[in-house]
């Protein structure tokens, strides 16, 4: 956790020129927006990083993996019932807005599903998401079309459904979803939020060692904000040294 104190006051710090104090009076709500607003930009970028773990190395996979681990969800947190989309497809899916806390990001999945006195076979799902134009040459080629015999099959994601598929032999009945969640949002008491209620404390529950790197993106929304131009640029440099 980041203590949303210690971000407040060192957003002040950043942008300031202590001499002069200039820049200071940056409205505390207008803080928790750009912290917020910041809060999602680096989960983003190392989500990202992810895709490019082949050219990283796998101590960069697992330390980007790390400092998200307190967002991931479990295959078990809220099994899904899936619902036959398209029959001649063999296309089934579940909403994705259904799940709490709210879906972020992909991770994997798997079913579990029947085929004749053979019941809740557990069958793995592909972790790389099947784009649509590829559709068809999943369903008709050997070596990636879904089978309960080698407990395998492919997904895509589309808005907020995730569609997973058969051969037509089998049943899928539930999906079980390892996914990223939202963080929750970053608070300080003592002002009236946009819906109308009082604001509440809320720390940052990303991990500590990512205050610097949070920070440096918030100083740099809230730094082109107010024309404050060292602090921009300031902000870029740690930004590009971060990783």
């Amino acid at each position: 956790m980041i203590p949303v104190d210690s971000l407040l006051y060192k957003i002040d710090q950043k942008l300031n020129k202590l001499s002069t104090n200039e820049h200071q009076e940056i409205p505390v709500e207008d803080k928790i927006l750009a912290l917020n607003e910041a809060q999602i930009k680096l989960i983003k970028q190392k989500v990202d990083g992810f895709s490019t773990v082949s050219g990283l190395g796998m101590d960069s996979f697992k330390k980007r993996y790390e400092d998200l681990q307190s967002l991931v969800q479990p295959y078990n947190h809220q099994p899904l019932p899936l619902v036959l989309k398209n029959a001649e497809l063999n296309q089934w899916f579940a909403y994705l807005h259904v799940l709490t806390p709210q879906y972020m990001f992909y991770i994997d999945s798997y079913i579990l599903a029947d085929k004749g006195r053979c019941t809740d076979r557990k069958i793995w799902i592909n972790r790389d998401l099947a784009k649509h134009g590829d559709l068809q040459f999943c369903l008709n080629n050997v070596h990636y079309r879904p089978s309960f015999e080698y407990q395998e099959t492919f997904n895509f994601i589309s808005s907020d459904e995730i569609s997973v598929f058969t051969d037509g032999t089998f049943t899928p009945k539930d999906i079980y979803i390892s996914y990223m969640r939202y963080p929750q949002y970053i608070n300080k008491a003592g002002y009236i939020m946009l819906d109308g209620l009082p604001s509440f404390d809320q720390d940052c529950e990303l991990e500590l060692y990512l205050e610097d790197e949070l920070l440096d993106l918030t100083v740099q929304n809230l730094a082109m904000y107010t024309e404050n131009q060292s602090a921009v640029q300031s902000s870029i440099y740690r930004i590009q040294t971060n990783e």
